[in-house]
């Protein structure tokens, strides 16, 4: 664990655009694929120690390091199932959140299923969070939620349906032991219940329900010591709602999910029921993120972009982290934990000159120091040089996008470089400036990386991404091929040696690709990928329902299932099987509950009936979000063998 003052951190974290270098690492293909070194870490409540996931010889661990002593302690192996986050829920007790897929016998297919662990660092005891509590209903995925912390140290509150297996469960609230970890019935809900916001001193604050039936949102208080109704919408489909609690406690910060502008539209949801817009928006355009504390009162801002920028209302806290910003200007300076008080601040800095540093300010001292590495086996002169650039689509619109230059190269000569493309997942997400480990290997390897943010993805103001409304295969995938003819026309990319490799999303862009501009890709690779759209939304109407809001958000999306069929046949890769000419490399894991595994099984059939080349990698236990490093390792290795064959050097 390496503490360095910030004269040296300065020195060392320098994110510098350096046009050559005369020697690059090359460390292993394991160093990549693996998961990080080090993983959510969290500052206790008073900053005196830091806890996180830890990966040592292929096996996860709960750390903590004290920075008084310099002692870090190994304290429990959490390597059985996939860790999603780590915080204090006080001085004593650490949060770990899982999950798993998961089969209940006597309910339909698997789910995601999620839970809490707290670790004691006093009595150094694991405890699964609700196990034992009465009557907790149990096929249900998010089970490891935590709303609130309670007034009494040692207590949270967390939501759960509450019911047998043979009942329609209710959504409620509980207070929960962190020693035990049972938990007891606080408020009662209803089967519709989404969600539940609490003061620390047990006053529920607000109820959200949303009826899928009568397409019925509504918030309801309980501040004045009865449940009355503030809100209520009709919509088809569950709106982000409420986001968080004003810090005067006045009102709730509210969002209707409309277009109206980039802040998200969010109002003050006043306790009366009276609207009146929040002043969030502005500073740095599309809203990423709404900072709260445990109980989800609102403290600030963060805004998207290809890095992130921050807004918050205490204005030294927002003098201090916008300072961060400014001193590393070309970094991806991401706030990720903090002291009660605020004295101590924890960043996660992605940036040219490391694959992601965990620093530390205190605010008292005015120092900073830079605590530990995400991954200690990836060098500086390794990483290939990440670039916020932008393009024009074929129709004006601008593309930003993060380009990655090989690692080494004099990007002042470089040209003809061996391209892959990598379109995002989503598709309402999107790339910025970070560690991405797929494309930071192939950076190193010597290819050129591009990842395009097309219309449809989020991070880039509402125009940007309603844009991509029903355009799936369309416009949208205009965007990427437009984004490959850019560096090809500038004499960056090699128009012979373009390969697109993509996930989710991404996967059904990559096939999209082949399918239909076959000429420009040498190679396709499709990581859990969307293949037939319309099986997709017959699945999704089949699981949900088809008054659910999934069904019609996807079917806003990409096209209505009962009177697009033919459009949503022409857009499917399965059904333009026979227009590949470059092989396709499909990996899947088993255990994928977004996109089934079935998907990849049925673009494999139509490829092999065509006569085409296809590889099918079916990893074991890995689910949607390739979380086990092992199978992540060997879904890299296939990719690199892959790609390498057809526009490495062993193509040449």
């Amino acid at each position: 664990m390496r503490v360095l003052v910030l004269a040296v951190l300065a020195a060392w974290l320098g994110f510098g655009f350096n046009t050559a270098s005369a020697e690059v690492t090359h460390p292993p293909l394991e160093a990549y694929g693996d998961l990080p070194s080090i993983r959510y870490m969290a500052l206790s409540p008073d900053g005196s120690i830091v806890a996180f996931a830890e990966r040592r010889e292929r096996a996860d661990y709960l750390v903590t390091f004290d920075f008084a002593t310099r002692q870090k302690t190994y304290h429990v192996k959490i390597d059985d199932v996939a860790t999603r986050d780590i915080w204090f829920a006080d001085e004593e007790n650490i949060v770990i959140l899982a999950s798993e897929t998961k089969f209940v016998i006597g309910f339909r297919g698997e789910f995601e299923y999620s839970g809490a662990f707290s670790f004691s660092l006093k009595t150094k005891k694991l405890t699964f969070l609700l196990r034992g509590t009465d009557n907790i209903y149990p096929a249900q995925g998010d089970l490891g939620r935590i709303v609130g912390d309670d007034a009494d140290p040692g207590y949270i509150f967390m939501p759960a349906y509450v019911g047998d297996r043979y009942s329609h469960p209710n959504y409620s609230l509980l207070r929960v032991n962190l020693k035990t970890g049972k938990g007891r019935r606080f408020k009662s809900g209803v089967d519709n219940t989404v969600d539940w916001f609490v003061d620390k001193d047990g006053t529920v604050l607000a109820r959200e329900d949303y009826n899928n039936t009568t397409d019925t949102y509504r918030v309801y208080t309980y501040v004045n010591g009865k449940r009355e109704l503030i809100y209520e919408l009709e919509t088809s489909q569950l709106p982000p709602g409420v986001t968080g609690i004003k810090a005067d406690r006045s009102a709730l910060l509210f969002s209707d999910g409309s277009d109206a502008d980039d802040s998200g539209n969010v109002y003050e949801l006043y306790f009366s029921g009276q609207l009146t817009p929040a002043s969030l928006g502005g500073k740095g355009g599309t809203i990423e993120r709404i900072i709260k504390d445990g109980n989800r009162f609102v403290l600030g801002v963060e805004y998207s972009g290809a890095v992130p920028s921050y807004k918050f209302y205490d204005p030294d806290v927002d003098a201090a982290v916008s300072g961060m910003v400014n001193q590393f200007s070309t970094a991806s300076v991401n706030l990720v934990s903090w002291t009660d008080d605020w004295s101590k601040l924890l960043y996660l800095i992605y940036g040219s000159d490391t694959p992601g540093s965990y620093v530390l300010q205190d605010r008292e001292t005015g120092q900073m120091m830079l605590v530990a590495d995400e991954r200690d086996n990836i060098p500086p002169d390794a990483i290939g040089q990440m670039v916020s650039v932008n393009y024009k689509a074929r129709d004006g619109l601008n593309i930003p996008s993060i380009l990655t230059w090989p690692a080494g190269v004099d990007i002042e000569t470089a040209s003809k470089l061996p391209l892959v493309v990598m379109p995002h997942g989503g598709p309402e997400s999107y790339d910025a400036v970070g560690f991405d480990w797929m494309a930071q290997y192939f950076a190193n390897r010597g290819y050129l990386v591009l990842q395009p943010n097309f219309r449809g993805s989020s991070g880039y103001g509402t125009e940007h991404r309603i844009l991509g409304k029903g355009e799936w295969g369309g416009k949208m995938q205009d965007d990427i091929t437009d984004g490959v003819q850019t560096l090809v026309e500038q004499g960056l990319a090699d128009p012979t040696r373009v390969c697109i490799v993509g996930a989710s999303y991404g996967g059904y862009a990559a096939l999209a690709g082949g399918a239909f501009t076959p000429d420009l890709y040498k190679c396709v690779v499709a990581i859990a990928p969307v293949s037939d759209i319309r099986p997709l939304l017959v699945d999704v109407k089949w699981d949900n329902g088809r008054k659910h809001w999934a069904l019609d958000y996807w079917q806003e999306n990409i096209g209505d299932l009962d009177e697009e069929r033919e459009k949503l046949d022409a857009i499917s890769p399965a059904r333009a099987a026979d227009k590949f000419t470059a092989p396709v490399l499909l990996i899947h894991g088993n255990d994928d509950t977004v996109v089934p595994i079935k998907q990849s099984e049925i673009m494999e059939r139509a490829l092999e009936k065509a006569g085409k080349d296809v590889t099918f990698l079916e990893l074991e236990g890995e689910d949607h979000w390739m979380s086990d490093g092992d199978t992540r390792i060997d879904a890299l290795s296939a990719m690199a063998t892959f790609i390498d064959q057809h526009i490495g050097a062993e193509a040449e």
